[in-house]
């Protein structure tokens, strides 16, 4: 099934993948040598991926790969899932430099490639920019359930909803936007890069994809990162876990089709 936005939005990450990539080049050299980086870096999804040697971990849309990264670097037998073939490919020479190995599966985390058995994975991670851009909630939800063991466990961080709508000026927020407009839109770059869509989602429309998909809710927190003082959380983190099957009925209530321009 097709989803009208992803091919715009994987023409925008293969574009700027080289970049972001070149720049955690220092972030990769330490990882390979050791340093704790989920400790240090995502302190919030850290405790879940503690103890995880020989363990199946799958991360989703793994973007600049760090967190997959260590996670190998732990002992975790890893998959990583996403839609840009550059970062696919450049993902791979992280491996080698990092001397781990990594399952790498270029595909939408809406629809998991079929290859990808059911019932497969300890814990599904993602992090930093995940359901911004998704257009189908309820599809990533029910991919995720479906691949995950019984009692599997499902990890997000994720920028906080509110961050799309509000500005701090002055230790002060402001509203830039309607928190309640879902809508997608379109963003469009200035340096070139190709323009992207992201839809911005509430935090319940995600809680509640989480738990029509058969998640159950084991704990949720709002927070800022290491450092930052701001009266607002700047990210969110989501963990359930699969206590069920599959379920059999798929609706599509968290989906969004056309997009405007912002």
């Amino acid at each position: 099934m097709p989803w009208t936005h992803s091919t715009h939005n994987r023409r925008y990450w293969d574009s700027v993948a080289q970049r972001n990539w070149e720049e955690k080049a220092g972030l990769r050299r330490k990882i390979k040598d050791g340093f704790p980086y989920l400790e240090e870096s995502e302190p919030k999804i850290a405790p879940y991926l503690k103890d995880i040697k020989g363990k199946r971990i799958i991360v989703l849309q793994f973007g600049d790969g760090l967190v997959m990264l260590s996670c190998a670097k732990k002992g975790a037998l890893v998959t990583g899932v996403d839609f840009s073939r550059e970062q696919i490919r450049l993902a791979g020479i992280s491996a080698q430099e990092c001397g781990v190995n990594l399952d790498l599966i270029e595909a939408d985390c809406q629809c998991l490639s079929s290859t990808i058995p059911d019932s497969h994975f300890d814990i599904a991670v993602a992090e930093d920019g995940v359901f911004s851009w998704i257009e189908d909630l309820d599809s990533w939800m029910h991919g995720v359930h479906r691949v995950l063991k019984a009692k599997g466990r499902l990890v997000v961080s994720d920028h906080h909803p509110l961050t799309s709508c509000l500005q701090v000026e002055k230790a002060r927020p402001r509203f830039t936007a309607s928190y309640l407009y879902q809508m997608p839109r379109i963003l469009k770059a200035s340096d070139g890069t190709p323009s992207s869509v992201v839809v911005l989602w509430k935090l319940s429309d995600i809680v509640n994809a989480a738990l029509k998909a058969g998640f159950v809710i084991e704990h949720m927190d709002e927070f800022v990162a290491p450092g930052v003082e701001a009266p607002i959380p700047g990210y969110f983190l989501l963990v359930a876990k699969k206590t069920w099957p599959h379920p059999t009925s798929r609706g599509s209530a968290h989906r969004f089709g056309s997009a405007s321009s912002v």
